[in-house]
Formats: structure tokens, sequence, C-alpha cells
């Protein structure tokens, strides 16, 4: 009985950690930007063009497996992107990670669509890097 168990247990745990390998965001949900670094406290609700884009840029994107470590980007809730409840950050230097901040997992996205969320930072006032 106790080898059952064992084997159970085992399982529970190895489908946790490979369960989610993609992210996954309300396409109705409001976004919300933050930018606090140094004297600058930005909080801006997008538009919905704006919003639209990010949701799109973020939604079902692939995890890097946790076997592969935490990139050296350079993480801050501050410096943000807002889905409805999950709040993603953005990496403070300009590689082209995110991380999902409710399971503290990384991925990464094309170059294009970082250089857009990048401009929209900037629109509102912000910068990179911003260590």
């Amino acid at each position: 009985m106790k080898r059952y168990f064992a084997v159970f247990t085992v399982l529970v745990i190895l489908v946790s950690i490979c369960a989610c390998t993609k992210t996954s965001v309300n396409k109705n949900a409001d976004v919300t930007l933050t930018f606090i670094c140094g004297e600058d406290n930005i909080r801006v609700t997008l538009d919905d063009e704006d919003a639209e884009k990010v949701i799109n840029i973020l939604n079902g994107k692939k995890y890097a497996s946790i076997s592969s470590g935490v990139p050296s980007c350079g993480f801050d809730k501050n410096i943000s992107l807002k889905v409805g409840g999950q709040t993603f950050a953005i990496a403070c230097d300009t590689c082209n990670y995110i991380q999902d901040l409710g399971n503290f997992r990384y991925f990464d996205i094309p170059i294009e669509d970082m250089k857009y969320i990048h401009s929209l930072f900037q629109k509102y006032g912000g910068y990179f890097p911003c260590m």
C-alpha cells in the first residue's frame, strides 16, 4: 500500500510541475502598465487597442523549462503589465524575457514584440534599461 501511495505522490508532483506549460490570460481583462523606478511612478490602464495587442503577445506563450534556470535579465513587479489578476514582470534590461509573477515562471517573446512593449512604456515615460 505504501508503494502505491509513493507512486501516486510522484505522479501528482510531476503533473503539477508539467501541467501549466503555456501562459493563459483573460482576453477581456484590463491591462495596467506599471513603471516605478527612481523618481518615476507611472500606473496607466491601456486603451483597448494597446491592451488587445499586449494580451495577444502574452497569451499562449510556452514557459521555459524549470531546469533551464532563472534568466539574469533582472525582473521587478514595479516594471510590469497586469492583465486582470495576473502580473507579468518585464525584464529590466533589454532581453526579451518576461516573468509570470503568479507562478514565478519565465517565457520569452519575439524581439519585435518586446520592442512594442518597450514602446508602450516609453509612451508613458518609462525607459529601458531600468536597473
